[in-house]
């Protein structure tokens, strides 16, 4: 733009000289073309000035390269960047699936799966995912996810909405509805399928109203920032909230347990060592009161839930690795149940396809909430093929072995985009 500011003003300067002059007509006319020339640079440098430029933020939890596009007003940026509208960013996901099972005893259909023996289509979530600045520190987040159920009805959730304020690198503060910092997963990915490498989530860390075992939403205020730890690069995180877990269970009976949580807190550390980038080690403490849903709401179980990981993602490569262990115990007595749980998930691109490997394991107690998941474990592995920055494709084959009934064998499809 100085340039532009430049040229008009040597252009200005030859054309007051050439007026000082006694001039002839052609002189005259030359004068007249300067001055056209001069009025239209101006114009341009007037549209410059007006072009601002966008940064693009990473999407809470995700490594995305932040890119910029000069955005004159009227215009819409490029479809692998975060949309505008009156200071509103904002970015969609969406998803179409093909899913079958091996038999006809239902398990959990989620999303508008009809579980049986035959294969059904069905579209998943589709998710806004929203931002607006309010200055320098502050800022709104809302995630809304508009979700198929059963018979192709459709439910509006807020999944997530939250007032963020940032102090400093040291401390970051949000407020509102948020997805719970247990482990690693529920932080990284959030409810577009686009962004995980897998056509779904682990057992463990599938969103509650969809069977998973956690508390993974909340409404609270959640905390966190550096510690000054040199090159060990260490962060904290603190988060004390009300979560209300409705969970149906997975053996197709149609139950959905109520666990009427209390509130909770939960702390957590990780650390991202400079000497090896792309590795991030941490884990976290959560700790609520719950229901047992069978016994009415005069028996309170205390519910503990410990996490450690390890995940590296560089060169290619990710490698996810997540540890459990959720303890129920019942109050006024000494009886409790310790259930281990985990995932570990490696994957590999290669152009633009990325192979993937998933072991997940369960290992629930009857006694306790989870009496339909009881012990499960098993093998995942597929392919994502991204065609280009915005559409994935996904096949995934799953095997899942469960106490006391017969093998699962699955097989997922997805079509998943973002725009």
């Amino acid at each position: 733009m100085r340039g532009a500011h430049d040229i008009a003003a040597v252009i200005l300067a030859f054309a007051e000289l050439c007026s000082a002059q006694s001039t002839g007509s052609g002189e005259v006319e030359m004068i007249r073309l300067l001055a056209q020339q001069v009025q239209e640079l101006q114009e341009k440098v007037r549209i410059l000035e007006a072009r601002s430029t966008i940064s693009v933020p990473a999407t809470e939890g995700t490594t995305v390269e932040a890119q910029s596009v000069e955005r004159i007003p009227g215009t819409f940026p490029g479809p692998n960047l975060l949309h505008e509208q009156h200071g509103i960013q904002w970015r969609g996901f969406a998803e179409v699936n093909y899913k079958v099972l091996n038999q006809r005893r239902p398990e959990l259909g989620t999303f508008g799966f009809v579980p049986g023996s035959a294969g059904n289509f069905y579209t998943g979530d589709f998710d806004l995912f929203l931002t607006s600045r309010i200055n320098d520190r502050a800022s709104v987040l809302a995630e809304i996810v508009f979700g198929e159920g059963d018979a192709q009805s459709f439910d509006v959730d807020l999944e997530r909405a939250l007032v963020k304020y940032d102090y400093n690198d040291h401390l970051k503060m949000s407020f509102g509805r948020y997805h719970t910092g247990i482990g690693y997963y529920n932080t990284a990915f959030h409810s577009g399928k686009w962004l995980q490498t897998t056509a779904d989530r682990p057992l463990v860390m599938e969103f509650a109203n969809d069977g998973g075992l956690l508390p993974t939403q909340a409404v609270g205020v959640s905390v966190t920032g550096t510690v000054p730890s040199g090159k060990l690069g260490l962060n904290y995180l603190f988060e004390y909230g009300s979560s209300d877990t409705i969970r149906p269970e997975l053996d197709g009976s149609g139950i959905t347990d109520d666990e009427n949580n209390g509130n909770h807190f939960n702390v957590g550390f990780f650390a991202r060592p400079e000497a090896f980038p792309g590795l991030q080690i941490g884990g976290s403490f959560y700790h609520d009161k719950i229901n047992r849903a069978e016994s009415g709401s005069d028996v309170r179980l205390g519910q503990s839930i410990v996490n450690g990981y390890v995940v590296y993602l560089a060169h290619r490569i990710e490698f996810l690795n997540e540890g459990f262990l959720i303890r129920q115990s019942f109050e006024h007595s000494k009886l409790a149940f310790n259930m281990p749980a985990f995932y570990s998930q490696i994957s590999r691109k290669f152009g633009s396809m990325r192979p993937f490997f998933r072991y997940q394991y369960v290992n629930a107690n009857l006694d306790t909430m989870f009496e339909d998941v009881l012990l499960r474990h098993g093998p995942s592995f597929g392919v994502r093929y991204d065609f280009n920055e915005n559409m994935a494709f996904k096949t995934q084959l799953d095997h899942t072995l469960r106490k006391g009934k017969a093998d699962l064998n699955g097989l997922q499809m997805q079509l998943a985009v973002t725009f």
